[in-house]
């Protein structure tokens, strides 16, 4: 199934579409607060041109239906408020979610409100069976938004990623489509 790049979500709150070169700035934005990066296993770019890779990447991987990574903005005024994203796994039926918020949209519930849409498109639209959410042990925030969209505990990963030389711990989460479609029903 081809997902046009013009596809979008609306939610309460929030608007989600694909990511534009527009977005650029807000994401290198991002990436300059202390510690930002330190729950993703990527280091914050130095420059917005190293962001230009990413961006394309990003693109090609919509074409191509093996990632889907949505920019999301206040329905109201069109802030950047962050990123959201669902890429397939090796195993057929399993996407992995991925998302963070810009540090000055946090705590606002935004996220959220943006997983579940995400959710709902991942099962609904590409048809998946599972979705699966990591976050490092320490980032306590983004436990809670998967927890809030339903996903249980499956493992504890003692070595995660590396960030700066050391192993980051990890639990995985999920969701599968018979608790999700169960939790509709409710």
């Amino acid at each position: 199934m081809q997902i046009p790049r013009t596809y979008r979500i609306n939610t309460q709150r929030c608007l989600l579409r694909c990511f534009w070169q527009q977005d650029i700035p807000y994401v290198f934005s991002a990436t300059q607060f202390e510690g930002f990066n330190d729950g993703m296993p990527w280091e914050p770019p130095q420059s917005i041109e190293e962001l230009q890779e990413h961006f394309q990447r990003s693109l090609q991987a919509w074409d191509s239906g093996s990632a889907y990574t949505f920019t999301i903005e206040s329905a109201d005024t069109s802030a950047f408020l962050g990123r959201i994203s669902l890429r397939k796994d090796k195993v057929e039926g399993v996407w992995n979610l991925g998302f963070w918020t810009h540090p000055e949209h946090q705590r606002k519930g935004y996220m959220t409100e943006a997983a579940v849409a995400i959710v709902e498109f991942g099962f609904s639209v590409l048809g998946a069976d599972r979705i699966e959410g990591y976050h490092a042990l320490w980032n306590t925030g983004s436990e809670k938004v998967l927890t809030r969209i339903g996903m249980k505990f499956v493992r504890y990963i003692p070595q995660g990623f590396q960030k700066h030389g050391k192993w980051v711990e990890e639990n995985l989460l999920a969701i599968e489509r018979e608790d999700w479609n169960s939790s509709k029903e409710i």
